[in-house]
């Protein structure tokens, strides 16, 4: 027989834990440094016989690697088909972006508090709810708004602009967005604040305070990502699990020399339009929202996945900037999950929420889920430039896999609904943040930075 293991003096357990858990994380960064192969359309793989097979994808396709080192092909953007993609880790990223992150927020940025998001999702009979839809469900969206539609004369003043608030109200409550078009004022950015100031809407802070997803125009007014022009931004809604604000205001100072387009839909609409066998899985199961992640290595199919998600969570709350903030803020726990395609990912999640939800004031059963512009699935097959750390995703509640027929529903009823926008200077859209998503298509400048968006958020 064989004598019975002694238990490892404490200092060596502890040596060991820790260089386990230093082998998961080398593991993950060097899974990160390796995607520098990503924008490749002629690949070379591996095979059992160890004859290096390379791999050709047809066209409009490119290559990837997976972590098992198989390659597969996914289908290629525009810009991917007509210009080298070039590769950056994050440490590059945040060396070309060292004035973003000099904007890290809750440092006196001088507006009031964002407000905490508003649910109302319990108890909602999906079935009954879509058998009645509004009569009013075809309404004009967005409603685009001249100053003759307000008995306004092109060269009206602000304090003009204020005695149509009332109606101005009572149109964005009807339309869920108007587009104000043709006021002179509103062409420079001190325009665009007199006139949500005239409204009587009340600014607060972005919700997305300290993520550097955002450079400060000012204490209030907000620069919008324009600094990612390749990048398209899916439709989504500015509330996260714990924040939301009500109604928010987007002002276009120089639009984009191409493109650039901004999106609307109306998640009214997407209740009615969406499967009802899609909407009430996704009602039944909620979702959880992945925020921050890395590649979690060939080591999460070895090690206990939870140790390592204790690992990646450490090492996140001890990284320089707001990091730890944000995941007090956004109460964000942390987990290892496959993603759609079965590769293990370190992910910072946000709690479960429901993706449908009820209007603050009318009560009406709204769309109100961001996965659009957060699901893998969706962002592996558009223009993406976003670093590794920052590629969110979002599963079910219950930490499971959202089926890719389901995501991609989702995307083909979303851009049935959407509209764009393209904005000219001095247009302002104002939205209500509860029952619209908003998104950006991505664009090129010809003189570089020339795309100058800004947005404000209120808290009424």
């Amino acid at each position: 027989m064989y004598a019975p293991l002694r238990p490892s003096p404490p200092r060596a357990r502890t040596t060991l834990c820790r260089g386990i858990l230093a082998l998961a994380l080398l593991a993950g960064f060097v899974t990160l440094l390796r995607s520098s192969d990503m924008g490749l359309s002629l690949a070379v793989r591996p095979q059992s016989s160890g004859v290096m097979v390379r791999r050709v994808c047809p066209p409009g396709m490119r290559s990837s690697r997976r972590l098992n080192g198989q390659m597969v092909c996914r289908s290629a953007s525009v810009e991917e088909k007509t210009e080298e993609k070039s590769s950056e880790n994050f440490i590059d990223y945040i060396g070309r972006n060292k004035d973003l992150i000099q904007q890290f927020v809750n440092k006196e940025t001088g507006s009031r508090p964002c407000p905490e998001t508003m649910w109302n999702s319990k108890d909602m009979d999906i079935k009954s709810l879509r058998a009645n839809p509004p009569a009013d469900l075809d309404v004009e969206f967005p409603l685009y708004v001249k100053p003759g539609d307000l008995s306004l004369p092109q060269d009206a003043k602000p304090e003009d602009f204020a005695a149509q608030k009332g109606k101005v109200r009572e149109l964005l409550l009807k339309h869920g967005a108007l587009v104000f078009r043709g006021f002179d004022f509103t062409k420079s950015m001190e325009g665009y604040r007199k006139t949500y100031e005239a409204l009587d809407f009340l600014s607060c802070e972005d919700p997305l305070e300290g993520t550097f997803l955002r450079k400060n125009a000012d204490k209030e007014i907000k620069f919008t990502f324009n600094q990612n022009p390749t990048h398209y931004v899916g439709m989504h809604t500015e509330c996260t699990h714990t924040l939301g604000p009500v109604s928010g205001a987007f002002w276009c100072g120089t639009p984009a020399s191409m493109g650039g387009e901004f999106t609307l839909l109306d998640g009214r609409k997407m209740f009615y339009d969406l499967d009802q066998d899609v909407l009430q899985r996704f009602y039944d199961k909620d979702v959880r929202i992945k925020v921050v992640g890395l590649p979690a290595g060939p080591l999460a199919n070895v090690l206990p996945r939870d140790l390592m998600a204790k690992a990646f969570e450490g090492l996140a709350s001890n990284m320089p900037g707001p990091t730890a903030d944000l995941m007090s803020k956004y109460e964000l726990d942390f987990h290892v999950l496959d993603d759609y395609e079965g590769v293990p990912r370190f992910g910072g999640l946000e709690p479960k929420q429901s993706p449908v939800n009820r209007h603050p004031v009318t009560g009406e059963p709204l769309w109100f889920c961001n996965i659009h512009n957060h699901a893998r699935y969706l962002t592996d097959r558009r223009p993406n430039s976003l670093v590794e750390i920052a590629r969110a995703d979002v599963y079910f509640g219950d930490l499971t896999t959202i089926p890719g027929k389901d995501v991609q529903h989702i995307d083909d009823i979303t851009r049935k609904n959407l509209h764009k926008c393209k904005m000219e200077p001095g247009d302002i859209v104002l939205l209500d943040n509860y029952r619209v998503l908003h998104g950006r298509e991505n664009f090129t400048d010809i003189a570089p930075n020339a795309r100058k968006h800004c947005v404000t958020w209120f808290a009424n």
